[in-house]
């Protein structure tokens, strides 16, 4: 009897320092769940979404009057539920809902999504591009263009290239290629403000006699007309045959070269295959 008594009161002691040694040892690390989740609750330019069903995008641009956040409208479907990721990969839980811009195609044409934040979330500013905005139109060819993603740059940074002309709402960049996760993020002109979401690629095989290009393929976040495939091939055809053309001259052609392929588009042309986005 005084034996067992004598066993149990060693396993309590024993389980009493034990709990105090934990304890000790998460107040003295700093193990919280609050901080991280704290952390995660607010939508930053540039951060990690993750929209169930599809997976990682960039936050483009932030609205904060409205609550939201841009991406592109291939991160998910409309409705798809969206989570906050953290540098250190601590997810939020669900905190928004991405709604698909009605016009997009499901290819190049208005490939944009608002992400509608619960009230519990802070939408942060627009530290990488700045808040203003800068419409295609207004941007000369040639002229300097960066986007940044958050595969492609985890470590911060950005990629730069040139303007290489627009459809539209749909735009080309000149610029080493991003990578998946990058879809959704900011580009933007350097000191002039944002243009537009990640949206695509736009490659080529090699043609013969052809320069080949390859493009980082842009979207203004807002609803403009289709974009016929063919008047994308004008715009990569001007670029691959007529490097290097830049203002006022360079305006001149991308608009007989668009109406061009646009009549094309009309006609039922679609562009050679060697030609594909990705």
């Amino acid at each position: 009897m005084f034996e067992e008594s004598s066993h149990a009161m060693h396993y309590q002691r024993f389980s009493s320092l034990f709990a105090a040694f934990l304890i000790a040892v998460v107040a003295g690390v700093g193990i919280t769940a609050a901080p991280a989740s704290g952390q995660t609750r607010t939508a930053e330019q540039g951060g990690s979404v993750l929209v169930h069903g599809t997976g990682i995008c960039t936050l483009g641009y932030n609205d904060p009057a409205r609550h939201r956040s841009f991406v592109a409208a291939h991160c998910g479907a409309d409705g798809a539920r969206v989570e906050l990721v953290g540098a250190n990969g601590v997810r939020s839980g669900v905190v928004g809902t991405l709604h698909r811009s009605k016009a997009y195609d499901n290819r190049l044409g208005n490939d944009w999504a608002a992400i509608q934040w619960a009230p519990g979330v802070r939408v942060g500013g627009n530290r990488i591009s700045g808040d203003a905005w800068v419409h295609p139109n207004d941007i000369r060819m040639g002229e300097t263009v960066c986007y940044f993603g958050r595969t492609s740059h985890a470590r911060g940074g950005r990629t730069c290239g040139k303007f290489g002309g627009s459809a539209d709402n749909t735009f080309f960049v000149n610029a080493p290629l991003t990578r998946p996760g990058d879809s959704g993020g900011p580009l933007w002109v350097p000191g002039r403000g944002f243009v537009g979401v990640i949206s695509s690629t736009w490659t080529s095989n090699p043609l013969p006699g052809v320069r080949n290009v390859n493009f980082v393929v842009g979207v203004v976040p807002h609803d403009g007309p289709a974009v016929p495939e063919v008047r994308l091939v004008g715009l990569w055809a001007q670029n691959a045959f007529l490097p290097g053309l830049t203002s006022p001259v360079a305006e001149v052609v991308r608009k007989i070269f668009d109406a061009v392929f646009g009549l094309f588009g009309s006609l039922g042309f679609r562009g050679p295959s060697a030609l594909r986005y990705m």
